[in-house]
């Protein structure tokens, strides 16, 4: 593990202190992991800082994601609740730290992805990470026994093919490395490869009838913790903009000698003056602020020069 994974496993493992906290059930388990019902039939089972989630349905057990760090402990874990045989494996991504123990399941199981999740995997060819056997593009609606599932594609906030896995019956939306309930989003705006797709995105998911949001890592929230990360994307691009005209490029220059330094050097300066007004208003309302509140503000600035 390297030393980024290894923070981020730290921090998941702290929220899922506090994930016990706000539990409607949760299983004593002393076996690794950790089990929560968050509805009827639906659970969100967590070890190592990383979440997946599972649902009965009376015709099988659809299970969305497979990391690592629960890996066949998912089995127990199911069968800690049901007698159900698990008969779909949704894909969230295609990151390996979230479906490299795909390989886990049965051949039986259906599994299911977005057409990018599934690209990126025959490019890989990583027998951890087998290629979807269903696809989707945009939207995907179906129902497995008495649970309706929707897998919507967002466009790009963390890899291309990212998935929402919405439940419209339970009002439960889960998005896996996007933002994070009581925290901020990971280092550079969670690996964004397209800052506008993310900011569009999290306006998405507050489009959706949900009261229940699962993330990725981490313990679950509300809407209301949706809503308290949008406004901090708005500040973040707020603060960018306005460094572009508080702060001047001969004075953070001044002394400084060569192109690639004098950029350096005033990106700097740019990334100070977003990240003083960030860090004063958020320290003590997000887990974060203040760790990663440089590499945000310097990612919004970039995309507020160039998108």
């Amino acid at each position: 593990m390297n030393a980024n994974m290894a923070l981020f496993s730290l921090m998941g493992a702290a929220s899922l202190l506090l994930s016990a906290v706000f539990s409607n059930l949760a299983y004593a388990q002393g076996t690794g992991y950790d089990v929560q019902e968050i509805k009827d039939g639906v659970y969100v089972v967590s070890a190592g800082g990383y979440n997946s989630i599972f649902m009965t349905t009376g015709s099988g057990v659809v299970v969305v994601d497979a990391p690592p760090a629960i890996g066949d402990m998912i089995f127990d874990a199911v069968a800690q609740v049901t007698d159900e045989p698990i008969t779909h494996l949704l894909y969230s991504h295609a990151h390996k730290d979230h479906i490299g123990a795909a390989h886990f399941f049965d051949d039986g199981v259906t599994i299911i992805g977005h057409r990018e999740t599934a690209k990126i995997l025959k490019e890989r060819a990583d027998p951890d990470r087998p290629v979807p056997d269903r696809i989707f593009t945009r939207q995907m609606n179906f129902k497995v026994g008495d649970q309706t599932l929707q897998l919507l594609y967002p466009g790009p906030y963390h890899q291309g093919g990212n998935t929402f896995v919405y439940l419209p019956e339970d009002r439960v939306l889960m998005a896996v490395d996007h933002v994070v309930p009581g925290g901020v989003p990971w280092k550079h705006l969670s690996n964004t490869p397209d800052v506008p797709t993310y900011e569009k995105s999290v306006d998405q998911a507050l489009g959706i009838d949900f009261d229940v949001f699962v993330p990725g890592h981490g313990q679950t929230g509300t809407r209301e913790d949706i809503t308290v990360q949008q406004e901090y994307f708005a500040d973040l691009r707020a603060n960018a903009m306005a460094a572009f005209t508080e702060v001047d490029f001969a004075e953070a220059t001044q002394g400084v000698q060569g192109g690639n330094a004098m950029t350096e050097a005033y990106f700097d300066a740019l990334t100070k003056s977003c990240a003083d007004k960030i860090d004063a208003k958020w320290q003590d309302e997000l887990e974060g602020v203040g760790v990663w509140t440089d590499e945000h503000c310097e990612k919004m600035i970039i995309s507020v020069r160039v998108d």
